[in-house]
């Protein structure tokens, strides 16, 4: 009796959806509307038994529109060169997203890092920095 409590207990405690998947799929939303667009995520959930896909529901809110609602599934298999799970596939309410629209959201929306503030990149390059005696 306390064994099954005990696994109770843990299967409570067990995220239902992997947290580091949920995550990049979140990264994801804003690729998918306009620069203006307020996104409220209202619900997430995993998809299927091994647990390889979340789906996240969504509302959108555009100024002078009526609030819609979208929802987006992120398919992964594996992990990338640095760690983060591998998105493979996505699915939004318009269907399948289409695949070299899908090779430019993961080459450069995931793999974007961000900019320094303009103040910090004035006057600074790369091979300036590389180049500089030591």
């Amino acid at each position: 009796m306390a064994a099954a409590a005990a696994g109770l207990t843990l299967a409570a405690c067990t995220p239902l959806v992997a947290p580091d998947q949920l995550a990049l799929c979140r990264e994801v939303l804003p690729a998918l509307h306009d620069p203006l667009t307020a996104i409220r995520e209202t619900r997430h959930d995993p998809v299927g038994d091994e647990r390889l896909a979340v789906r996240i529901d969504y509302l959108v809110e555009r100024p002078g529109r009526a609030r819609t609602v979208h929802y987006a599934i992120c398919h992964f298999d594996g992990r990338d060169a640095r760690g983060r799970p591998e998105l493979v596939d996505l699915i939004t309410e318009r269907g399948p997203f289409p695949g070299i629209r899908f090779v430019i959201l993961k080459r450069w929306w995931l793999g974007q890092s961000p900019a320094p503030p303009r103040s910090e990149a004035r006057g600074r390059s790369g091979l300036a920095e590389a180049t500089r005696p030591g």
